[in-house]
């Protein structure tokens, strides 16, 4: 559009030009020419001079309204206002100013973005996960192999809004088990601060959420007390989280609120007698757990971290009080001197529940029971491997000790198990891994021992 507006200005100007070259071209003429003068039939009249001053003056008039117009144009259309068409001159339309076109298409794109975000099935989505296979043969039992596939959905609904999934299948016993692991929503309130609500990994476990991943657990099995023992490997509720930077150093806190886990007070194996059930989903008894942990990260390769969590469990009538803590201890180093990479790991954790009265009817062979039912247990685990040989193929071993035990000699039909198991692993790439281990197995208490030797291939992707 400007383009075609300064052609129009560019040749009002050259008519104007010439039509003054013809009026002062006699003049001009005759100073320059020697010659005699010119016949009276090219003699200017008065009347003629008038006419074409005239004619100078409207084109100036034109010319100025022109500029005004230009200059309106590019300070954008007046509402309401339409020029209307000299006489005898061609109307052409144009489209508004450049950067008043830019603004418009950037307001069409927003539009168009907030629109498409409101539709289902069009936000970002990434599918992770891992997959395990596995043999076992354990002393009393039948030889076995396993399967497990974790499939992990993730969502990004806005730069604030998140939606995670878990769900994990796993072939054994002859069938398949589906499991729910992580159905949660989060929400970025700022840098420091995320607020979630759903089912979520428990949060003061530490292994649990950061380590039970079969392609990142460091052995075939999990260890005793602290996975599927004496902590909830799920939450149900909401939880808000974050890290706080403090100098060099940082806090990841946790704090949580949720169903409280169940109390088993008629099992059919009289061993499950006072523990807990954390798969209490449907919240019998009306009871809400809270809890939280809180990491401190002194220098990046080490964290110290603490959890715990508090509720009643029971019915109504008979709730008592039960907590559970858990301290752990995580240190990763890329030694030069050992020319690899180290990994102590360490974790204990301590149920308490308050006493607990069994009253059976008469059919066990005694009247009331009250025990203190008082648990712990925890592992300790070193591995290592030579990332810094030259060897392409060795440095891809890593050797792996770890020590578990749990304690529960003390309630009514528990006895107590210490286990040492010894891993050797080869990493194909850094998220897949072939495991081979050997496990010695010590129970007291009347029970058998079961050691054990373990394969199992994880992928992480």
């Amino acid at each position: 559009m400007i383009r075609a507006i300064q052609i129009i200005v560019d040749q009002t100007i050259a008519v104007a030009f010439i039509a003054l070259i013809c009026l002062f071209s006699p003049s001009t003429a005759m100073a320059q020419d020697a010659a005699p003068s010119p016949p009276s039939s090219d003699y200017v009249s008065r009347a003629e001079y008038d006419k074409l001053k005239a004619e100078h003056e409207a084109m100036k008039q034109e010319l100025e309204a022109l500029k005004a117009q230009i200059g309106q144009l590019a300070k954008g259309p007046v509402p309401g206002a339409a020029a209307a068409p000299a006489e005898g001159k061609q109307v052409v339309t144009e489209a508004p100013p450049q950067a008043a076109t830019a603004e418009l298409r950037q307001e069409v794109e927003t539009l168009k973005m907030q629109v498409k975000e409101t539709f289902p099935g069009t936000t970002k989505f990434l599918l992770a996960g891992y997959g395990t296979a596995g043999f076992t043969a354990r002393s009393g039992e039948d030889p076995f192999f396993d399967a497990a596939f974790n499939a992990i959905f993730l969502w990004k609904l806005t730069d604030r809004l998140f939606f995670e999934g878990e769900l994990e299948f796993e072939f054994e016993d002859q069938e398949t088990t589906t499991n729910l692991e992580i159905a949660q929503a989060s929400y970025l309130l700022n840098d420091y601060m995320t607020i979630g609500v759903g089912r979520f990994l428990n949060p003061t476990d530490y292994f649990v959420e950061r380590q039970h991943m079969n392609w990142v657990n460091k052995l075939p099995d999990k260890p005793l007390a602290v996975y599927d023992g004496l902590l909830p490997e799920s939450e149900l509720g909401a939880q808000l989280r974050g890290v706080i930077p403090i100098g060099p150093t940082k806090l990841e806190y946790v704090a949580f609120v949720a169903n409280a886990p169940g109390l088993i007070t008629a099992p059919d194996d009289f061993s499950e007698l006072g523990t807990l059930d954390f798969d209490n989903d449907a919240n019998f008894g009306g009871h809400v757990a809270v809890g939280g942990h809180v990491g401190f990260i002194p220098i990046p390769q080490l964290e110290i971290g603490y959890g715990i969590q508090r509720s009643k469990v029971g019915p109504r009538d008979q709730a008592v009080t039960a907590v559970l803590q858990s301290a752990d201890f995580n240190y990763v180093q890329d030694s030069t001197l050992f020319k690899g990479l180290i990994n102590f790991r360490a974790q204990w954790v301590w149920s308490h529940v308050g006493n607990f009265v069994y009253d059976p009817d008469g059919s066990q062979g005694f009247g009331p029971l009250e025990f203190n039912n008082n648990r712990n247990g925890g592992y300790v685990e070193l591995a290592y491997r030579p990332t810094h040989i030259d060897n392409d193929y060795i440095k891809n071993f890593e050797g792996v000790f770890r020590y578990d035990r749990f304690n529960q000699l003390h309630t009514p039909v528990g006895f107590d198990e210490q286990r040492w198991t010894l891993g050797l692993n080869y990493w194909v790439t850094p998220s897949a891994v072939v495991k081979l281990a050997y496990e010695f197995d010590d129970k007291n208490g009347g029970a058998r021992d079961q050691d054990a030797f373990m394969m199992q291939a994880a992928v992480g992707f």
